[in-house]
């Protein structure tokens, strides 16, 4: 059974290659910008940063992932000494990993209806709305995740 977590061992080393996707990804688009940057209007900046701003926070995730799986999964079952590991890599459980989960889920959703904000006058009033009430779904099951946590840990 202990054998079987290395099962996960490709999982992870393929969300190591997205997350180096990610950056490639976020050096093009700042790399594009750069010549044209000082013509943007104060809308595309913003969206431009924006962009960036979304890049990095999917990033995060990704090593959140990681980083919970390896620590929960296959690190705890290795041989190694706890003083070879960073010590708030210990503080990464299932319910902590989830909050951090739902909170950047929470800011890239932000992030993206800000983005259909930038560009209003392209977007139809149905997917705003949308949008908006995803927001809002993904904020209340933050709330309702945390609130859980809370009454279990009683």
């Amino acid at each position: 059974m202990f054998a079987a977590r290395w099962i996960m061992a490709p999982v992870y080393v393929g969300l190591l290659a997205a997350l180096v996707l990610i950056v490639v990804k976020f050096v093009q688009t700042l790399v594009k910008a750069i010549p044209s940057f000082l013509d943007l209007t104060g809308n595309e900046t913003i969206y431009l940063v924006l962009s960036l701003v979304d890049l990095s926070l999917v990033g995060n995730l990704v090593v959140i992932v990681i980083f919970a799986g390896w620590e929960n999964f296959v690190g705890r079952l290795l041989d190694t000494q706890p003083s070879e590991r960073p010590v708030w890599l210990s503080g990464l459980d299932f319910g902590t990993v989830k909050l951090k989960l739902i909170g950047s889920i929470a800011v890239v959703a932000a992030i993206l209806i800000l983005e259909t904000f930038v560009h209003i006058e392209t977007e139809t009033l149905q997917g705003t709305l949308l949008q908006l009430a995803v927001l809002l779904g993904i904020g209340l099951l933050g709330v309702l995740l945390a609130t859980m946590d809370r009454l279990g840990s009683h």
